[in-house]
Formats: structure tokens, C-alpha cells, sequence
């Protein structure tokens, strides 16, 4: 498989946010949506941080990007560039899970590192949303699957 192609040229700066501290940069929020050569679903890509101020950004990039009926296709979420997460992102993953599967369509996450990876499996979401290491396992679980995906095992160790 070939590196993503952007879907759309469209690279979404989400916010600025700055610490309390006068020293603190300000940190950016990036959402970008790729698709392989192939047809297969779409990947979103995420960098940075995502908590009650910026997950709302989500949902508006996707709606803008891949149509107000975007969760009615299957959904890669890449969060290899995602520094935190908070209780706000959890809680958007499983109602888009849940809109997913009520069209028997898969939310799929690749890749969380970190703070990321331990949040998921503090919550126990690898046991409602699959977590793949690779966008292309990812990938290969949907194409072609009559059923729901069976995630992969997870722990919170991982990559």
C-alpha cells in the first residue's frame, strides 16, 4: 500500500491554547483526513492535544471534509500525533462508535502512544473501539468484513 493521499487540501489549525505560564508556547491542533490509493475508509489523522475546548473541532472538520453523513463509512482515527486526551474525547469516540455501528460501519483507532495509550485502556475502549498498531491492520480489518471488527489485543504498554 501506497503513503495516504490528502483527501483534501484543507489542513485545519483547531485552536490556539496558552498555559497560564509566560513561558508556555502555545500548543496547535491538527486535523487532517488521507485515504490510500486504494478505496478503503477514510484516516484522520489528529496532532495534538484534545479536551473539551478542541473535541467539538472534530465533528465540524469531518462534517466540512467527508459530508454531514460522515459516520455512515467506516473511520480511521490515527492518533500517533496526539499528545492528551480527556474524559471529552473518550465520551466523542464511543457516541461516534455507537453512530457507527447503528449503520454497521467500524470506528477504528491506529497508533496511541503515551498518555494516549493509557487513557484508552484506563476506560476500557479498546474493548468498544478496535486499536490497531498499524493503519494498514486497520484497514485490512474492514475491507471486505461482513461482521463487526474482533479487536486485537491491547495493552497499555504498546507502542
Amino acid at each position: 500500500m501506497q503513503a495516504p493521499l490528502a483527501v483534501s487540501l484543507e489542513e485545519v489549525v483547531v485552536g490556539l491554547r496558552v498555559s497560564h505560564l509566560p513561558e508556555a508556547a502555545a500548543t496547535k491542533t491538527r486535523l487532517r483526513v488521507a485515504a490510500g490509493e486504494d478505496v478503503g475508509p477514510a484516516v484522520l489523522e489528529l496532532e495534538g492535544e484534545f479536551d473539551l475546548d478542541t473535541v467539538p473541532e472534530i465533528d465540524r472538520f469531518l462534517r466540512r471534509t467527508l459530508g454531514p453523513l460522515y459516520h455512515q463509512d467506516h473511520l480511521v482515527i490515527d492518533l500517533a500525533r496526539t499528545t492528551f486526551i480527556d474524559s471529552s474525547f473518550v465520551a466523542f469516540l464511543v457516541r461516534l462508535s455507537a453512530a457507527q455501528r447503528s449503520k454497521r460501519r467500524e470506528l477504528l483507532l491506529v497508533r496511541p502512544t503515551g498518555q494516549v495509550r493509557r487513557v484508552l485502556g484506563i476506560v476500557g475502549l479498546p474493548n468498544i473501539v478496535p486499536v490497531f498498531d498499524t493503519t494498514e491492520a486497520a484497514v485490512a480489518s474492514v475491507m471486505g468484513c461482513q461482521g463487526p471488527v474482533i479487536p486485537p489485543a491491547f495493552t497499555t504498554a504498546g507502542a
